[in-house]
């Protein structure tokens, strides 16, 4: 049977703006299969075919190919995907992680917790006296953009430029790609030409910094060279602000709908770590990857050809009922390891960031916030390419003192 082939297999319509990765449709296609035909290929709907071929070396990352599905195969947007370091494989791909790897390393986010508990608190002084706030914009979006801005010593006057590049650029990975193709590439010409002048001055003055890191950062006599560093940075600071801006935004409105797990994560702030992974679970900012098989091969009794596309469900395989069971909202649960973050030589570069960013932030909003709910619509973006609310209007019951104890050193 090949990927095109098979009637009984249920059509999943993955290119509709409209599509869903979490709706009924997707969930009754799981039950009867681990794949379904999509216009492009096939689409992968099961935990353990997915966490299989998230680790096959038989495929590559398929984002440049989808965003060329979409129209959009020339123009500096898409020179920035086929060059950037998920997108790369074999020898050019092994010697950036081990240069990037050497640099951005766990040590440089965990001296980052006090600067993200201050901030945190920072951002909520500014709407605690209003009963509410606009979310995104209130606390989603300058919180990750201030932490990767002092990760990367860039000047607080940046960011208000920066998080306009990175919210263009996002929507590369979205159904607008080929309508908004200047946009994009308008923010990734602006975003090189920020990124060419820090590099620049850091290698006149280095500093305690990622960027001097990287700069520096050297591996049996190699390091990374200008177009490797620019390309680099600007992923860096893309994905450390669009990404989880929007699961902050999904983390919130996940807690909505299960105050109680609310409450205990605001009392028992220990629960920060396995709150971040079943919020992650059930609600990620990424619930579809695609790769590209780079051979044709046979998998679980499907012909799947070199060159089609395999999109891969994470926001399904998270919630696997034969892996999961019916699990519902549980923050003090043990769950087998989520894939939101991907798998095997394409995992998350900024994965230790991005749960340490949202461990920090989470427990201190729950304290302080008291109980949420919605204030008002919330439109998203779509669930093909990083999805999460657009603007997401609340009302809390009270805010705690920054003084109260709760993040504080």
């Amino acid at each position: 049977m090949t990927p095109t082939s098979g009637t009984d297999v249920v059509f999943l319509d993955i290119l509709d703006p409209a599509f869903r990765v979490d709706s009924p449709e997707v969930r009754a296609a799981a039950e009867a299969s681990w794949w379904a035909r999509t216009p492009i290929g096939i689409a992968v709907l099961r935990y353990p075919e997915c966490m299989a071929l998230l680790r096959d070396r038989r495929l590559r990352h398929g984002t440049v190919d989808l965003l060329a599905a979409r129209g959009v195969t020339t123009g500096l947007f898409a020179d920035w995907q086929r060059r950037m370091l998920l997108n790369l494989e074999g020898e050019a791909h092994q010697r950036q992680r081990r240069l990037v790897s050497k640099a951005f390393t766990q040590r440089s986010v965990e001296v980052l917790r006090p600067f993200m508990r201050a901030k945190a608190h920072e951002l909520i002084d500014g709407f605690a006296e209003d009963g509410g706030c606009e979310f995104m914009t209130a606390f989603a979006d300058p919180y990750p953009a201030s932490v990767i801005a002092e990760l990367l010593g860039i000047p607080a006057e940046r960011f208000p430029a920066f998080l306009g590049w990175a919210t263009d650029m996002g929507l590369g990975f979205s159904p607008a790609a080929a309508a908004e193709q200047d946009r994009i590439d308008a923010a990734v010409a602006g975003l090189y030409s920020c990124c060419d002048e820090l590099i620049t001055q850091r290698r006149e003055n280095p500093a305690d910094d990622l960027i001097s890191a990287l700069i520096a950062a050297e591996v049996d006599g190699e390091r990374l060279s200008a177009e490797e560093l620019r390309i680099l940075l600007s992923t860096l600071i893309f994905a450390g602000q669009d990404t989880t801006r929007n699961q902050l935004g999904l983390a919130i409105t996940t807690c909505i709908q299960h105050p109680e797990q609310w409450r205990l994560l605001a009392r028992e702030p220990e629960w920060a770590r396995s709150a971040v992974e079943e919020l992650m679970r059930l609600a990620p900012a990424t619930p579809l990857v695609g790769r590209v098989p780079t051979e044709t091969f046979t998998f679980q009794g499907v012909d799947i050809p070199a060159g089609s596309h395999i999109a891969l469900l994470l926001g399904a395989a998270n919630t696997d009922p034969g892996v999961f069971g019916d699990a519902p909202f549980d923050i003090t649960a043990r769950r087998s390891a989520q894939l939101t973050f991907g798998g095997g030589i394409h995992h998350c570069l900024g994965a230790w960031l991005a749960r340490t960013e949202m461990g920090e932030a989470l427990p201190i909003l729950a304290s302080r916030l008291g109980d949420i709910t919605l204030a008002g619509p919330v439109p998203s973006r779509p669930h093909i390419g990083i999805a999460g609310p657009i603007t997401l209007p609340l009302r809390f019951t009270g805010i705690a003192s920054r003084h109260s104890g709760i993040g504080q050193e």
